[in-house]
């Protein structure tokens, strides 16, 4: 029987495959867990934090910013907005101010973008309104 698993991280830009994994840890709403190989099929909601992947007994970090997380057939899949990835925590730690604050400004950017498009929109309606009426 096989003593790892394999992982698919899934973002809007990319597909990372990560091979070989002993053990991996995250955490949801109910707190943190772990799946080794051969683990029940769990599917959860991912809360914005840092997981462990331990790979031949070396730990990775990797942060994700939420996402949806599935384990089946010794298979992990976990879809998130993003995430970035070291072996040193430290490291992970400045990598995460830097590409969620960036993520969470571009969001804020394109939700006042569709806030504009909104009111534009009814301003025209209403123009078109007195026109005809």
């Amino acid at each position: 029987m096989k003593s790892t698993f394999n992982a698919q991280f899934v973002t809007p830009q990319m597909i990372k495959i990560v091979e070989n994994i002993s053990f991996f840890r995250a955490q949801d709403k109910s707190g943190s867990f772990g799946i080794l190989p051969r683990h029940t099929a769990l599917l959860t909601i991912l809360e914005q934090s840092i997981a462990i992947v331990v790979i031949d007994k070396k730990e990775y970090y990797y942060a994700f910013n939420e996402g949806v997380l599935s384990f089946k057939n010794n298979e992990l899949t976990i879809t998130s907005k993003e995430f970035v990835q070291s072996d040193k925590i430290n490291e992970l730690l400045l990598m995460i101010k830097k590409s969620f604050k960036d993520m969470e400004s571009k969001e804020h950017i394109f939700y006042n973008n569709i806030e504009n498009l909104q009111k534009a929109f009814i301003k025209k309606l209403i123009e078109m309104e007195r026109e005809v009426g």
